[in-house]
């Protein structure tokens, strides 16, 4: 477990959703760590090790030495690695396609006149407002996601548990945008207790109440929250696709951190120690 104090400063410098024990946490139901300045999270067999360094520069043997700490003391037989790179010699890992973050600079931030268009039609159909009441609505809207879109199970299992999140955290926000009837159109889910950072954590829309600009008026809100709390930047989350990333483009989202994953199963046969040595 961590202390009050690592707590602290965790949250002082978090700058990507992994970095969230209460986001972490609520999904996974495994305990933060600190291995020096990155964060672990751990259960049974089991644990999850952020290469993201919380305040230093990213140093790969830095991370080899935290995560091979982190090793030692777990013995997992699973371990999910999210880092700017995988070491080479995690062989056998299963490795989804790479991505990148993206980051909002709020100092430098600049709306195009066509976003601003965009915004002002969505405006005049849809009111937004900000909550923490994860209902039935939103419910359906993301079974719907999950019926309409390929997703992998361990997204599948993060979307089916966003209300534990909810709960467990004071400083994530729904923002929801509805029709002059009260009907959803769209949601985001944003955190804001990082010290600089906003995350873009969630943005779900309906197919069949779609009004065009509602994901542009509700992240105009989360930027908006975010000035106001005295925010330097949001985290607009991954690329995911061509899509997705043009949205975040378009809002002046820049690539600003690599993202690559490794789901690994050490053998008990296997020497860590060994396999470390090579890195």
């Amino acid at each position: 477990m961590i202390t009050a104090a690592q707590q602290h400063y965790i949250e002082d410098h978090a700058y990507v959703p992994e970095h969230i024990p209460q986001y972490v946490t609520a999904i996974s139901k495994m305990e933060p760590f600190l291995f020096g300045d990155f964060v672990a999270y751990a259960e049974k067999d089991r644990f999850i090790f952020v290469g993201y360094p919380l305040e230093e520069a990213f140093k790969g043997k830095k991370m080899k030495r935290a995560l091979e700490d982190a090793i030692k003391r777990f013995k997992a037989e699973t371990v999910s690695l999210t880092a700017p790179a995988i070491p080479s010699s995690l062989e056998n890992c299963v490795r989804p396609p790479s991505d990148h973050y993206y980051r909002l600079d709020l100092s430098s931030i600049s709306i195009s006149q066509k976003l601003r268009n965009m915004l002002k039609r969505a405006g005049r159909e849809l009111s937004v407002g900000k909550n923490k009441n994860f209902d039935e609505g939103h419910r359906k809207m993301v079974e719907e996601f999950l019926k309409t879109h390929p997703v992998d199970e361990a997204t599948r299992f993060i979307f089916q548990r966003i209300d534990k999140y909810l709960s467990s955290s004071q400083n994530a926000w729904i923002f929801d945008a509805k029709t002059s009837r009260r009907e959803l159109v769209a949601f985001d889910i944003a955190e804001f207790k990082p010290r600089d950072y906003a995350i873009y954590m969630f943005n779900f829309r309906s197919n069949a109440l779609y009004v065009p600009g509602a994901s542009d008026l509700l992240l105009s809100e989360v930027i908006q929250q975010a000035k106001t709390e005295g925010k330097k930047y949001v985290n607009l989350g991954l690329g995911i696709n061509p899509g997705v990333a043009f949205f975040k483009k378009k809002w002046g989202g820049q690539i600003f951190l690599p993202y690559a994953f490794c789901l690994y199963h050490p053998s008990r046969k296997e020497n860590l120690e060994t396999l470390f040595q090579k890195l």
